[in-house]
């Protein structure tokens, strides 16, 4: 019997303690981290995530952008933007491709709602497409 593959998420936010909290949060998972924009691309190549969470406003490349680019190369990739920004920044990551907004600050309990619906969805379409 195969090992199952845990889940890779990946964390895009130029705060390292949100990261680190987050990180904190989805022990359960496969982490991997980005500081901006650009390095979200490079990881979602080397690591492809199967969730990503990403932060809207970064230095060098913002989440929009990233989004756009991610979804361009990746058009799978599953992301949600994470923001206190939700209400004016919100709309643009929904139209940049974002399935879902988790508004900072949150909770352990909304996070990991938000992760397990988002993963156990992905499951469930994948296990569909082996059958």
């Amino acid at each position: 019997m195969g090992r199952k593959r845990r889940v890779r998420i990946l964390i895009v936010d130029d705060e390292p303690a949100i990261r680190e909290v987050m990180r904190l949060i989805l022990k359960n998972y496969e982490v991997v981290e980005a500081s901006n924009g650009i390095e979200a691309l490079k990881k979602c190549e080397e690591f492809k995530p199967d969730l990503i969470l990403m932060d809207i406003m970064m230095p060098r490349m913002n989440g929009i952008e990233a989004t756009k680019a991610i979804l361009e190369k990746f058009p799978d990739a599953k992301i949600v933007a994470v923001t206190a920004y939700a209400t004016h920044k919100g709309k643009e990551m929904l139209e940049a491709g974002a399935v879902d907004i988790l508004e900072k600050p949150f909770g352990r309990k909304k996070l990991e709602e938000l992760v397990e619906s988002l993963v156990s969805d992905k499951e469930k379409k994948s296990k569909k497409g082996k059958k």
